[in-house]
């Protein structure tokens, strides 16, 4: 028995030296004075941030001393990233030194977000509306917040019965998924706004300036935003601000809702105070310019309605004044001072004009084709340059008009000192190129099948190629064209042109194969020469039977002639024009060998005015005249080749008639065209969203013999039209009536069609 005791209490305590063993050492608290040295840094418990972005965080390192404050600092870092729920610190003794480890416990993160019950926003919508994102940090606080913002989203549109609930579900491994769902109710509509304490301006004046409104489109209720409401608020502070009304506030607007109704009625208490006029207008510092034009700039003058809109015109003008002298770094101040007894407003414009102003950098940003230089060539100013505001302007316009970019701003910021300026051209591309087969249907032309591949930004020099095929019952035109706008670096178009066309007319047939070289150059402001040289050969058959002024004309012959012409061009868009004009003269001059001699020359200006809300009046005036001449003189009447005679009708003339059915006859009572015409063309033209727009327009005009010419005898277009904005420009359908029909001359005499229906591509004029 003795010894059965011995042996357990033997193994009782082997079993008790081998836990004491396992069980790790104590830290012991170093002796007095002793330094403990950090000998390892870790951390325990981190899943997916990386242990380096933790270690980051903290002061402590190895081989410094141990520092229980430091430590505290550390772990209260860690926290600060925002990625855990808890952070403690573990101490161990460790070779001599202590090995100190970071045991954190990570927060879950977001792996999924969802919304169910939605229907006014789509879940992009949504999810753009809140800052809960995949792979964030999932916090509750946050997701609150994203509630609120929804709620906040769904009554800015009206909602205001929505309800919103998370709820959060749990994966295996930690991560959650959030789910909103959404009950959005009704959409609570306005029944009417009310105004209460307006006298000087009545409800119809206050309500023209909101963007909220009781019904919209005359027939739908509006809705309540309150993002419009709040901006609506401002709306009606700057409205009494710019008649009169200084001191008046809107004291409260209020939102009552009527949820059996599912409507709302919309309070706004205003206080007016008393209307101001303008006192004394007083301009110092002027000595650059006559105070008088500065005075025209601002638009109102001494016992007119105050108004805080005009006065910011009126500087702006001033400013934009003292740009075109070069002065951009002018400075106006407007002080006003308030005369209660008087009940007026003093003005005084405290203006510092200030030095020349010069380009001292150019940006260019965005142009990811375009090399730079393609840009900075159509710029009218360098580097060291005065600048002008007429200069930025025309700069805008100038790239605008090359139809490589999508968006143009050109904006200013002050240079180094007073007399510099940055100019900052900010970009962006649109495609260039063209490749495309398909067919159309033209007015003109008929049902045509069509190729064209182009490119108007070659290798981004601003080469300009184009191939184009057409082929219809009536016409059949091949062209290939090629124009460097630069030639040698400087501002000289050089081009050319091969071509081949064949058209049937219900008098004639007509072949032409030639080619064209062409030159232009810019001079003065807008202004540009041009002069080309084409030989052709044309061809004419198929003349219709008893027609001699036809028969006289069938054949081949060639065509050897000179162009030259002049034009100003100020529009600030050639395919969609809203302002500026372009007036030309361009005169032909064939005999230069070859068998064709004559003289064709054709004057015409347009016209393109803005006027208020985006809408436009335009209008034009054509004239044109040739003749035909011989080597010996005049002999008696010589015609111009038939190819070369004027007509009218068709989508861009007198549109109430059709191609060339506008044309003095012969006897045979066949079109023949005419040596002589006039047209002109007016047009009121309304934006409408989305690209398109609608046209009235009134036309008149006659092709004439000159022996016959009788300006009181024009045909009539009356009509309108709509346009759309296409990627591939813009395209045009127009109906026009003729108001005046008349009888044909000639061997079956009828009455002139009633209208004519117009589809065509590009602007009218």
């Amino acid at each position: 028995m003795c010894r059965t005791f011995f042996v357990a209490f033997a193994a009782l305590a082997f079993l008790v030296s081998l836990a004491d063993a396992q069980t790790p050492p104590r830290l012991q608290p170093p002796p007095p004075g002793a330094t403990v040295l950090i000998k390892e840094l870790t951390v325990e418990g981190h899943r997916r941030v990386q242990e380096a972005v933790i270690l980051n965080r903290v002061r402590s390192a190895v081989g410094a001393p141990f520092n229980p404050s430091q430590a505290s600092e550390d772990i209260r870092s860690i926290f600060g990233l925002g990625f855990f729920d808890d952070v403690q610190l573990k101490v161990e003794d460790f070779e001599g030194g202590v090995k100190v480890t970071f045991v954190v416990v990570e927060r879950p993160f977001v792996r999924d977000v969802e919304f169910t019950g939605n229907d006014k926003f789509a879940v992009s919508e949504l999810q753009d509306k809140i800052e809960l994102k995949l792979g964030s940090v999932y916090n509750p606080v946050e997701v609150q917040r994203a509630v609120e913002r929804l709620k906040d989203a769904y009554e800015d549109e009206g909602y205001f019965e929505v309800k919103i609930s998370p709820e959060v579900e749990k994966f295996a491994d930690g991560d959650v998924k959030v789910v909103f769902t959404i009950n959005e109710g009704r959409r609570i509509t306005i029944d009417k706004i009310v105004f209460r304490g307006n006298k000087g301006l009545t409800d119809k004046q206050i309500k023209e300036v909101m963007a909220t409104k009781e019904r919209q489109y005359f027939i739908l209720r509006g809705t309540v935003q309150r993002q419009r409401l709040e901006e609506d608020i401002e709306r009606i502070a700057a409205l009494y601000q710019d008649h009169g009304f200084v001191h008046m506030r809107v004291e409260r607007h209020d939102t009552s809702i009527d949820r059996t109704a599912a409507r709302v009625t919309i309070t706004i208490d205003v206080v007016e105070g008393n209307q101001h006029r303008v006192g004394v207008i007083k301009l110092t510092g002027v000595t650059l310019l006559p105070e008088s034009e500065l005075r025209r700039q601002l638009g109102f003058k001494s016992g007119d309605v105050f108004s805080r809109s005009a006065l910011r015109d009126g500087v702006r003008g001033i400013g934009d004044l003292y740009s075109t002298i070069g002065r951009a770094s002018a400075d106006i101040l407007p002080r006003t001072e308030q005369q209660a007894a008087t009940k007026t407003v003093d003005v005084t414009l405290e203006i510092t004009e200030g030095p020349e102003v010069y380009v001292e950098r150019i940006n260019i940003t965005g142009n990811t084709r375009s090399e730079d230089r393609i840009l900075r060539r159509e710029l009218p100013f360098v580097e060291g340059d005065l600048f002008t505001l007429q200069k930025l302007q025309r700069a805008r316009q100038r790239l605008i008009n090359l139809g490589y970019f999508e968006t143009v701003n050109v904006v200013t910021q002050p240079g180094t000192t007073k007399d510099r300026i940055l100019v900052n051209v900010e970009v962006t591309e649109r495609p260039t190129g063209l490749f495309s087969i398909g067919g159309g249907y033209s007015s003109v032309d008929s049902f045509v099948g069509t190729l064209d591949i182009s490119q108007n930004n070659f290798l981004g020099r601003g080469w300009q190629l184009g191939l184009r095929i057409r082929a219809g019952a009536n016409t059949q035109q091949g062209q290939i064209s090629f124009t460097e706008p630069w030639l040698f670096d400087r501002p000289l178009a050089a081009g050319f042109d091969l071509f081949s066309t064949m058209r049937t007319f219900p008098e004639y047939h007509y072949d032409t194969l030639g080619g064209a070289l062409r030159l232009s150059h810019p001079f003065q402001e807008y202004w540009r020469w041009n002069t080309a040289y084409r030989l052709t050969q044309d061809k004419i058959s198929d003349v219709v039977n008893g027609d001699p002024i036809l028969e006289e004309q069938e054949g081949t012959r060639v065509t050897s002639a000179f162009v030259a012409g002049v034009s100003r061009d100020s529009r600030d868009n050639i395919q969609t024009p809203s302002k500026g004009g372009l007036t030309a003269l361009t005169v032909d001059f064939a005999g230069l060998g070859g068998d064709s001699k004559y003289v064709k020359a054709v004057a015409s200006t347009t016209y393109f005015k803005p006027i208020w809300f985006g809408h436009i009046v335009s209008g034009r005036l054509e004239g044109g005249y040739g003749f035909g001449w011989t080597e010996d003189g005049l002999t008696g009447k010589i015609e111009l080749p038939v190819f070369e005679r004027f007509y009218l009708g068709g989508p861009n003339s007198v549109r109430s008639f059709k191609a060339r059915k506008i044309s003095p006859f012969d006897k045979a009572g066949q079109r023949v065209g005419g040596d002589t015409y006039d047209l002109a063309n007016i047009e009121y033209i309304i934006p409408l969203p989305f690209n398109f727009r609608i046209a009235g327009f009134f036309d008149v005009g006659n092709v004439y013999n000159s022996e016959d010419f009788d300006i009181t005898d024009q045909k009539y277009g009356v009509g309108g039209g709509i346009r759309w904005q296409s990627p591939f420009g813009p395209i045009r359908i127009d109906y026009g009536i003729n108001p005046n029909r008349k009888f044909t001359n000639g061997p079956g005499s009828k009455k002139e069609d009633f209208g004519a229906i117009q589809f065509s591509v590009g602007s009218p004029f």
